[in-house]
C-alpha cells in the first residue's frame, strides 16, 4: 500500500518564502521588485517538479 508522500522541508520553505514576499518585503528586495531570495526559491520549486515529473511521485 502506498501513502502519501510529505512535500519536502526545503519545497515547503520556497513556498513559505514565495508567500511572505506576495504580502511585504524583505531588505534584500530592489526597487525593481528583484529579490534574489525570491529567485532562488523559484528555482527551487522548478527543479522539484521536474524532478518528481522524471520519477514519478514516489
Amino acid at each position: 500500500m502506498c501513502g502519501h508522500r510529505a512535500v519536502p522541508y526545503l519545497i515547503e520553505s520556497a513556498w513559505r518564502c514565495l508567500d511572505q514576499h506576495r504580502d511585504r518585503r524583505c531588505d534584500k528586495c530592489t526597487g525593481t521588485g528583484f529579490c534574489p531570495v525570491v529567485e532562488a526559491a523559484r528555482t527551487r520549486i522548478r527543479a522539484w517538479r521536474r524532478y518528481r515529473s522524471v520519477f514519478g511521485r514516489r
